[in-house]
């Protein structure tokens, strides 16, 4: 019986690996553009900004709770660290606008934590509150204008290329690869060890599972709580200035949606919205699934808009599974 209940387990975690490649095959056979190295290396660096978001964010949904600010925060974040890369502050060191934009996005999340753990206010009503007053405070600090003309290096952060080379004539001749490759690899390889590999991880999964027993069998429930959403802020204290020097401009508009988006990748890969299920390498595997979905459709030339609707598919889907599934598990 146990043999078989480890059977059904494994089944279920690899069930979501095959989606992907269900989801290749699929692609690769309607264009011979999709299944390509830089193709590939393409997908990755357009989800890294999800994938980081979505490490924070798997965090506090095994808890049990959720965090709608990140995209506003990383919007705010992006927006001071470009300030301090461009105009007067163009020659400032880079770490500067770096350090800066991961301070704005763990104070962001210092403010979720004590919102949530110690004044008792429900995550829904906390972290909207945060995306509402980090995007106003982003469009005030810019007067909703976007700020350009960033420091070179601060901008070859995101956009830099490992290996790449040129031709004589000045084409790319070998596409090399992304930085952004390699921060979603580290990002990913972080989380994983993190959640899943030491005590903390435990106590995050105690704490969804079942938070008055967690509290009686001595685990401080409050400083863990709080200390998932200062994780996620930080995530997108990260993703602030990765998305300014993405897009070589701070932008108050910017991220504009990421947190469904990053919701909706932790829920297809398998993480409960009633917290305590879930793994850091589903999450991937679900940021993945969003990246490679979008990618095939633009290259298949498929409206925005009908993007959208599945994407909206897709969550209802993983969500129908959570109630049905996931909660038995616990």
């Amino acid at each position: 019986m146990e043999k078989l209940k480890n059977h059904r387990e494994l089944v279920s975690k690899l069930g979501i690996v095959f989606v992907l490649i269900a989801l290749i095959i699929l692609w690769s056979s309607l264009s011979d553009a999709f299944f390509t190295t830089n193709n590939m290396l393409l997908i990755i660096k357009q989800v890294t900004l999800y994938g980081i978001l979505a490490i924070g964010m798997t965090f506090v949904l095994i808890t049990g709770g959720i965090d709608l600010s990140v995209g506003s925060i990383v919007a705010l974040s992006a927006v001071f660290a470009a300030h301090f890369c461009a105009g007067e502050n163009v020659d400032m060191p880079i770490i500067v606008p770096i350090t800066v934009s991961i301070v704005i996005g763990i104070l962001c999340g210092v403010i979720n934590g004590v919102g949530v753990a110690f004044c008792n206010i429900p995550p829904f009503i906390m972290t909207m509150c945060m995306m509402l007053a980090a995007r106003g405070a982003a469009y005030v600090y810019t007067n909703a204008k976007a700020i350009f003309n960033l420091n070179d290096a601060f901008v070859n952060i995101s956009n830099g290329f490992l290996g790449r080379t040129f031709d004589a004539s000045g084409k790319v001749d070998n596409y090399g690869i992304p930085y952004m490759v390699f921060y979603f690899i580290a990002a990913m390889a972080i989380g994983i060890v993190l959640l899943q590999c030491t005590t903390y991880g435990r106590k995050v999964y105690a704490i969804g599972g079942n938070k008055k027993a967690a509290r009686y069998s001595g685990i401080n429930t409050r400083l863990v709580e709080f200390s998932v959403y200062v994780i996620s802020g930080l995530c997108a204290g990260i993703c602030g200035f990765l998305m300014a020097s993405r897009i070589s401009s701070g932008n108050a508009n910017s991220a504009d949606g990421y947190e469904m988006t990053v919701i909706s990748a932790a829920v297809i890969g398998g993480v409960s919205l009633s917290g305590g299920v879930g793994t850091m390498f589903g999450t991937m595997i679900g940021v993945l699934i969003v990246g490679v979905i979008s990618n095939g459709m633009d290259i298949l030339g498929i409206n925005t808009y009908f993007q959208e609707i599945l994407q909206a598919v897709i969550i209802f889907v993983a969500v129908y599974i959570d109630v049905h599934v996931n909660r038995n598990k616990k």
